[in-house]
């Protein structure tokens, strides 16, 4: 049976790493903006893998387009981290639509609860808005150290 109040639980204790980094971020803590984009690419990443578990289970075939777009939302999070913080949180903060894309998909509807899917949706506005703030802080403070 599916727990709605556990994905809420973990769901939204997954957030405080970034909030960490975000505030560390704000206050020009050290390493701040690592921890955010450290974080930022795992969950993309856990976030990818549940999706490709997600599409193998159906009962046909998964798309081959699905499973290729899951790889490329991985190695674009991936190929993010070599790049500049500023670059890459933005590219971060397109990955996690480019996953909600995906998920959109029908095959979704079926594997995930309604519930799961106003969450998922909740997580990544507050998951964009906090790389959003952190990409101003980088850009237009001279406050952050990387």
């Amino acid at each position: 049976m599916i727990d709605a109040a556990n994905d809420r639980k973990y769901g939204y204790a997954g957030l405080i790493p970034l909030a960490v980094g975000f505030a560390g971020a704000l206050f020009a803590v050290s390493g701040s903006v690592e921890v955010f984009l450290d974080y930022s690419i795992l969950v993309l990443m856990f976030l990818t893998g549940s999706c490709w578990g997600a599409l193998r289970t159906k009962k046909k075939k998964a798309e081959d387009w699905q499973l290729g777009f899951t790889i490329a939302i991985f190695l674009w999070g991936w190929f993010a981290t070599y790049l500049p913080d500023n670059i890459s949180v933005l590219m971060l903060l397109v990955a996690f639509w480019m996953l909600r894309f995906l998920e959109s998909d029908k095959v979704f509807g079926k594997v995930y609860t309604e519930q799961y899917r106003e969450l998922r949706g909740k997580l990544t506005w507050v998951v964009s808005a906090l790389h959003i703030f952190v990409f101003l802080l980088i850009n237009y403070t001279d406050k952050v150290v990387s």
